[in-house]
C-alpha cells in the first residue's frame, strides 16, 4: 500500500470516527476550556513548575475532548439499544435528527457494538485516569467537580420532563467545565472567572435553543419539554434566545466596568455582535418560513462539509446551527485571548 493510500485510508477512518462521536460538536467544550486554560496560564501558580503545568494543560484538554466524545457516543449507543429492546431490527432504526444521521454508523454496521464498547472504554478511561492524576495533585476538589458533572449527566435523560435539559448542559459546559479545568491546572478557585463562566454557559444554551427553535413543532408534537416550548410559541422562544445572548453580554460588560477583567473583554461583545444579530434575524426568517438561499461566508465562521450538507438538503438547519456554534466559540476565544494578554502575572518560582 502506497503512502497516498495509507493517508486516504486514515482520512476516511478519521471522518468516520468524527461522525460516530459527533466530533463537529467539540467546539462546545473546547471553547470554554480555552478560557480556563488562558486564565490558568497567567496564574502565578502556573509558573511554580512550568514543565508540569504544560503537561497538565495538554492532559486536561485531551481529557475534556475524550469525555465529550464519549458522552456523545454513549447517548447514541443507549438510544440504539432502546430501539432494539422495543423489538425494532437494527437496520430499521431511524431517529429524528436533522443535524446528522444520528447513530448512522452503528445502525449500518460500520462500527459493531463490540467496537463501540471498546471506543467508549478508551474515551472514558482516558478521562478517569486524568481525573485520578489531577486528584493526586490537588485533592478532593477535583472529584467534586467530576461527581457533580456525572450526576448532572445521569439526570440529563430525564431532565426534559422538568424543562431542565438546557440548564444542565449550560451548567456542565459553562461553570463546571471552566472552573473544573482552571482548578485542575492551578489548584485554585477564581470567583471572577466563575462569573465569566456563567456568560459562557449561556452561550452554550444559545446553541441548544437554536436547535430547539427549529425543532419547535416536532418537540410540541412529541411532548418534549424544552425552554423553547415552555415559552409557548416560536416568537417567545426567539425572544428567550435573544435574552440569553443579552444577559451573557451584560455579564461581560459588568466584569469590565467593575474592573475585574480588562476592558478589552468588551471585544467579545463588540466583535461577536454581528454574528448574534445574524443568528436572530436568520431564526426569525425560519419562524416566518421565508424561502432563502444559504451561502456560507467567511465572516460567519467555519461551516465544514457544506457540499455534503447540501446533498442532504439540510442547509436551512446546519447554516443556523453553525452560526450559533461559531458565535459561542468566537465569544470564548476572544475572552481567552484577552485573559492571556492582559491579566497581570506575579511570578512565583519554587
Amino acid at each position: 500500500m502506497s503512502l497516498k493510500e495509507i493517508f486516504q485510508n486514515f482520512q476516511a477512518k478519521k471522518a468516520d470516527f468524527i461522525e460516530l462521536t459527533r466530533g463537529y460538536t467539540l467546539l462546545t467544550s473546547a471553547a470554554p476550556w480555552f478560557v480556563a486554560a488562558a486564565a490558568a496560564s497567567v496564574s502565578s501558580h502556573f509558573y511554580s513548575d512550568v514543565k508540569i503545568k504544560l503537561f497538565t494543560t495538554f492532559l486536561s484538554f485531551i481529557a475534556i475532548i475524550c469525555v465529550h466524545l464519549g458522552v456523545n457516543l454513549l447517548d447514541d449507543y443507549i438510544d440504539v439499544k432502546k430501539k432494539l429492546n422495543e423489538g425494532i431490527p437494527l437496520d430499521k432504526i431511524k431517529f429524528e435528527d436533522k443535524v446528522r444521521n444520528k447513530a448512522g454508523l452503528i445502525i449500518n454496521g460500520t462500527y459493531s457494538f463490540k467496537a463501540v464498547k471498546i471506543i467508549l472504554g478508551v474515551l472514558f478511561g482516558t478521562g478517569i485516569l486524568a481525573g485520578i492524576y489531577f486528584t493526586f495533585l490537588y485533592g478532593r476538589i477535583i472529584p467534586f467537580y467530576a461527581v457533580l458533572a456525572g450526576i448532572l449527566c445521569i439526570l440529563y435523560p430525564v431532565s426534559s420532563k422538568f424543562y431542565l435539559s438546557e440548564i444542565i448542559v449550560g451548567t456542565v459546559f459553562g461553570p463546571l467545565l471552566v472552573m473544573g479545568s482552571y482548578t485542575a491546572l492551578t489548584g485554585l478557585y477564581l470567583h471572577k472567572l466563575f462569573i465569566m463562566s456563567v456568560a459562557i454557559g449561556l452561550m452554550i444554551v444559545v446553541l441548544l435553543d437554536t436547535h430547539n427553535i427549529m425543532d419547535f413543532d416536532f418537540d410540541k408534537k412529541t411532548g418534549k419539554n424544552t425552554l423553547c416550548t415552555l415559552t409557548g410559541s416560536k416568537k417567545g422562544a426567539l425572544i428567550l434566545l435573544g435574552a440569553e445572548i443579552l444577559i451573557a453580554y451584560l455579564i461581560i460588560i459588568y466584569l469590565a466596568l467593575t474592573k475585574q477583567f480588562s476592558c478589552w473583554i468588551l471585544a467579545s461583545v463588540i466583535l461577536t455582535l454581528p454574528l448574534a444579530v445574524k443568528l436572530i434575524v436568520s431564526l426569525n426568517d425560519y419562524n416566518n418560513m421565508k424561502d432563502l438561499k444559504f451561502v456560507p461566508k467567511w465572516y460567519l465562521g467555519s461551516m465544514e462539509n457544506w457540499d455534503k450538507i447540501r446533498e442532504e438538503h439540510i442547509e436551512y438547519f446546519m447554516y443556523r446551527f453553525y452560526i450559533a456554534r461559531n458565535l459561542g466559540f468566537y465569544f470564548c476565544v476572544i475572552l481567552a485571548l484577552v485573559c492571556f494578554f492582559t491579566i497581570k502575572i506575579n511570578y512565583i518560582y519554587i
